[in-house]
């Protein structure tokens, strides 16, 4: 029998040669500039913050078709998908979450020089967004936007409130152009900003005492002189252990050779307390600042404690590798005005 005539073909026995992987080109940032849209950016942050691009589109008053396309575009020309489409909206993929970042920092630019241009034309716009410790936000923050107010009435200012571990970090992203609260020690300062990924420099303005507070209710309520060793079988409010107060209350305990309480609640809510407080025997610590004004207000009792003193320093936090914008130095002056004021005062 004949053998087939591709057994006489010796190319036949050969394997069929893999196809050739088409490799994607690299990003350039001209090629990015040629491709990308400044739009694309603030939608993309909006169905980030959103969740979903039903809800985006109905806060930039734009279609859905039309966010859709032009996230669809933007991942075409960035090479990747940016979300994953669920029932419930969208999330960032991995790659989404890379581009976040970037695209954050980007976005924090256009900010400062929208500023900058509205600071340099009119001399008084801008916007400054504070980062605030809870329990550090009741004197000098306040004061500081009145006399901003004053100033420069077409400055805005945004208010976040959170914790040292979520706004060190937003800092350093350019989420926040400042951080209002009491200053870490020097260990704490090098740790943060490590884990923050930028340069940061802490502003100290003066410093804040710490009292002991209880509801005007209390037994205690009534005595002319305590001490500290007198509270000890109390039921106390503290601050988190995670929280820049946290030393400034055990300090306040060691001075008196005492160990923290054991029976404690650990809070920085100044809300949370001056409700406890009001609705039980607990005894909260407090600024003092803050407990000044709700005992004028009669809310509570600040507790006449003999020997019992303690100061924190009590500042501001910025980027130490970025020029402030117009606005943030209006803000920082008046922040400073206010801390010359309160450090006469204490």
């Amino acid at each position: 029998m004949p053998k087939a005539d591709h057994d006489h073909d010796p190319d036949s026995r050969r394997a069929a040669p893999a196809p050739t992987a088409v490799r994607a080109p690299d990003h350039t940032p001209r090629s990015l500039a040629r491709r990308l849209r400044l739009q694309q950016f603030a939608i993309f942050e909006q169905v980030v913050e959103a969740g979903s691009i039903l809800a985006a589109s109905r806060e930039l008053a734009l279609t859905q078709p039309a966010l859709s396309k032009a996230i669809h575009e933007l991942e075409q020309h960035l090479g990747g998908a940016l979300f994953a489409r669920g029932k419930r909206g969208v999330a960032l993929t991995e790659f989404g979450q890379l581009f976040e970042r970037r695209a954050k920092a980007l976005m924090s630019e256009l900010r400062y020089m929208a500023e900058d241009i509205n600071a340099w034309q009119s001399g008084s716009a801008g916007h400054v967004v504070v980062g605030s410790l809870i329990v550090a936000s009741s004197t000098l923050l306040p004061k500081a936007i009145l006399r901003l107010r004053a100033q420069a009435p077409g400055i805005v200012v945004t208010v976040r409130v959170g914790s040292n571990a979520t706004l060190f970090p937003a800092l350093a992203r350019g989420e926040l152009d400042v951080v209002v609260g009491y200053m870490p020690s020097a260990t704490a300062a090098a740790a943060r900003a490590g884990a923050a990924g930028a340069p940061l420099a802490h502003v100290p303005l003066y410093g804040e005492a710490w009292c002991a507070v209880v509801g005007r209710q209390h037994a205690l309520a009534r005595r002319r002189r305590l001490r500290l060793r007198d509270l000890s079988q109390c039921d106390w409010i503290v601050p988190t252990p995670d929280s820049t107060a946290f030393a400034a209350a055990r300090a306040l305990f060691e001075h008196e050779g005492l160990p923290m309480p054991a029976r404690a609640v650990e809070s920085v809510s100044i809300l949370t307390n001056l409700a406890l407080v009001q609705d039980s025997t607990m005894v909260a610590l407090m600024q003092r600042s803050a407990a000044e004004r709700f005992a004028a207000a009669g809310l509570l009792v600040i507790l006449p404690l003999a020997g019992a003193r303690t100061n924190q320093a009590v500042g501001y936090t910025v980027r130490d590798d970025r020029a402030p914008t117009a606005a943030l130095q209006c803000f920082v002056a008046a922040m400073h005005a206010v801390g010359r004021e309160l450090q006469r005062r204490g």
